[in-house]
């Protein structure tokens, strides 16, 4: 079993700043709706853009936009996948 990182965005609480998808664009993107999402590349099921599957070594750009959203909305957490 691998370390991955499962990612996750309140999306209803995103103020839609981008900060996300300009700091990890590896992982975030902005949907149609101008709200952060997970890209698809990602995504745990294809229409769920607020949570996904990210590789251990995306966790330093993760982290950031983690710790850069101005409501704290971006969550992460180690697993074994």
């Amino acid at each position: 079993m691998a370390k991955k990182l499962r990612v996750w965005i309140d999306r209803d609480q995103c103020i839609a700043d981008q900060v996300c998808a300009a700091l990890c664009p590896q992982v975030f993107e902005m949907a149609d709706d101008g709200l952060s999402s997970i890209v698809a590349q990602y995504r745990k099921d294809p229409n769920n853009l607020a949570e996904g599957i990210v590789p251990i070594e995306l966790k330093d750009c993760v982290a950031q936009a983690v710790d850069s959203c101005p409501v704290q909305i971006i969550h992460m957490e180690e697993i074994e996948e």
